[in-house]
């Protein structure tokens, strides 16, 4: 609060203050005519600016004694995200600001007090998910090692077909769960990435194996297209895991496709100060108005509410990650031709060159 607006919100009382003044003033007059004396207007005038002067006065030190209470109810109007400035208001200064901040304190601890409540609540919970999906991926991997082994086996053509069909969907199984185990990470990000060189080649290599058994049961042709190996800032295990989300929906939305030629294409190349992953497939595409929103949680679309296995977060967190690393991702598409999903990774302007 500056002096202007001080002064306006107590303009009803320093009008009080001179109507009270005249008041007087006029009375005293009065009382003189009645008494048949002269009047003595320097006197009068006198006694006016002295009322004026000690109003003044007051003004000013009751301004100067309430500005640092002032000042920091401002900054607390300003202030986003802390409510530490409670603190840092003046005792003692009057009663009613006293009363001020005992009510600002007690409602502060009341928040506090319930935050802390649901704080530990919501660590309780991710923590049992957080456990809950680690033994959860051990039966998983046991189920896949038995498929392999079984479909090693000399057996006929409708069992192999079988066991296929059991691991494509332990694939989805595993791909489900590591979906979840980041989406809890990802809140505790800063605490959970590392920094290096990483070959990007060797990332998209071990993401297109991981998922070889889609890429063979859906006929679905992947194809790698680089010239030089290309090195990028960023942490490993969270690039590999948004190429791994990039490349689920392109299989995802391409073995629904009608179609003798499914391709993913992806491509890694430079371009000026940048380095660019393309993953480009020839899937159903996204229509027009979805385009906008694919990186919404948990919004799957019109292609979406066709396929059961959408959830909606997987472009989600992708972009979350990206944003994150100071990566760049961005989506084009064109219904029932392709879609264009293509992650840039700056050279000099990075969060982790300054």
């Amino acid at each position: 609060m500056n002096l202007k607006q001080y002064l306006k919100d107590r303009l009803n009382f320093i009008v009080v203050y001179f109507v009270n003044t005249f008041l007087v003033i006029i009375i005293m007059m009065l009382d003189i005519i009645i008494r048949k004396e002269s009047l003595n207007y320097p006197n009068i005038i006198y006694a006016l600016l002295l009322s004026i002067l000690f109003l003044i006065v007051l003004i000013v030190i009751d301004y100067g004694r309430n500005k640092k209470f002032y000042k920091i109810i401002n900054q607390g109007l300003k202030e986003r995200e802390s409510l530490e400035y409670i603190f840092n208001i003046p005792d003692n200064i009057t009663k009613e600001q006293s009363v001020f901040k005992k009510l600002l304190t007690n409602n502060y601890m009341i928040y506090e007090s319930k935050l802390d409540k649901y704080r530990k609540m919501t660590k309780t919970q991710m923590d049992f998910n957080n456990r809950w999906i680690h033994q959860m991926k051990t039966p998983v991997s046991v189920i896949k090692l038995i498929l392999e082994n079984e479909s090693d086996q000399n057996i006929d053509e409708d069992r192999k077909k079988s066991y296929e069909s059991i691991e494509e969907e332990i694939e989805k199984l595993s791909h489900g769960l590591e979906m979840a185990l980041y989406t809890l990470r990802v809140n505790d990000f800063e605490k959970d990435f590392i920094v290096e060189e990483v070959d990007l080649i060797n990332v998209v290599r071990n993401v297109v194996n991981e998922n070889k058994n889609a890429f063979i049961v859906n006929s679905i042709y992947p194809k790698i297209v680089t010239n030089e190996d290309l090195k990028v800032k960023t942490d490993k295990k969270w690039i590999k895991f948004v190429v791994n989300q990039i490349i689920s929906n392109s299989i995802k939305y391409t073995k629904v496709k009608e179609s003798n030629d499914k391709s993913i294409v992806i491509k890694l190349y430079k371009e000026d100060d940048k380095t660019i992953l393309s993953i480009e497939d020839n899937g159903v595409g996204i229509p027009p108005n979805d385009l906008d929103r694919v990186f919404n949680p948990f919004f799957t679309g019109e292609n979406g509410r066709s396929c059961s296995e959408s959830t909606g977060m997987g472009l989600y967190l992708s972009k979350d990650t990206c944003d994150r690393l100071g990566h760049c991702i961005n989506v084009e598409s064109e219904e029932r031709v392709y879609t264009k999903v293509c992650i840039t990774f700056y050279q000099g302007k990075s969060i982790y060159n300054f």
